[in-house]
């Protein structure tokens, strides 16, 4: 099923300036700009039926390389 643009809506959202170039670098080097990012995460939560990942309220100092 192809999605044409009535079948779209916009969605804004507020995010600091460091973090938006941040993430477009990351997401640029991956290449996706940031629209396809936030698709992409919006998709997997559907998927999920929930958020991709799971949530926890103490920080990670490191992430584990396998």
């Amino acid at each position: 099923m192809s999605m044409n643009d009535e079948d779209k809506t916009m969605f804004a959202m507020r995010i600091s300036r460091k973090e938006k170039n941040e993430l477009r670098k990351l997401y640029g080097d991956m290449g996706l700009d940031l629209s396809t990012a936030v698709n992409l995460f919006f998709k997997q939560c559907l998927v999920e039926n929930g958020l991709p990942f799971q949530p926890s309220r103490f920080e990670r100092t490191s992430r584990s390389s396998h």
